[in-house]
This record gives C-alpha cells, structure tokens and sequence, in this order.
C-alpha cells in the first residue's frame, strides 16, 4: 500500500468515523440510552478523532521529514493519534463526572507523556 492509498483510505474511515459520530450526537438521547449511548458517543469520538490526527500527523511528518522510512512515520502518527484521542476521551469523561480539575488533565497528560516516552525507549533498544 502505497503512502496516497493509504491517506485515501484512512480519509474514507475517518468520514465515516465522523458521520457515526454527528449520528449518535443528533439521534441518541444520553438521558435515555444509558451505557450504550456513552459507548457509542467515545467510541465514535474517538475513532473520529484518531483518524483526523493520524492523517495530519503523517502528512506532517512526511512534508518535513521526507528522508525518513514511511511506514515508521505512519505508525508512530497512528500510535499518538490513539494516545491524543484517548487523553481527550478520558478528558471529557472526567468532565462529564464532575472530577476534571486541571490537575487531573495534567496528570492525564503527563500519563500519556510516559507511555509515548515507553514506546520511543522500546524502539531506540531495537534500533
């Protein structure tokens, strides 16, 4: 798979991933639906949100460091488009509970600072 086939492709799934997510914000009342319409509302947020990251990170990252192996800039792209996508899950479901204070969204943060430092260590011992 070529480096446009795969931006054509992940375009499609974050479209869709988005139209998912305007379906359940407009159609599913959250009062009513209970824990399936929470699930419904991160997992297409974030499925959404990852998919949008994850084309710009790789375009970034191949506008402004064409030298470097494709393939490793997509999935480290990929890779923090998950984590940024997850931190900002985990934010708003903080929100929603009441329990988000700044602190917390730091620690969040910080957290996934860590597992990103994780994986980059992870790689750096393979290289």
């Amino acid at each position: 798979m070529t480096f446009r086939d795969y931006l054509i492709a992940m375009a499609v799934g974050t479209v869709a991933a988005w139209a998912a997510f305007g379906v359940v914000v407009t159609s599913i009342d959250p009062l009513r639906s209970g824990l399936l319409g929470f699930l419904l509302f991160y997992a297409t947020l974030v499925s959404a949100a990852t998919g949008t990251l994850a084309i710009i990170g790789s375009a970034v990252r191949a506008r402004f460091r064409p030298s470097d192996v494709i393939s490793r800039q997509v999935a480290r792209a990929f890779r923090q488009a998950v984590l940024l996508s997850l931190l900002l899950a985990a934010c708003l479901l903080l929100l929603s509970a009441g329990f988000f204070r700044p602190w917390t969204g730091l620690l969040l943060v910080l957290a996934a600072a860590l597992v990103e430092l994780a994986f980059l260590s992870a790689q750096r011992g393979r290289a």
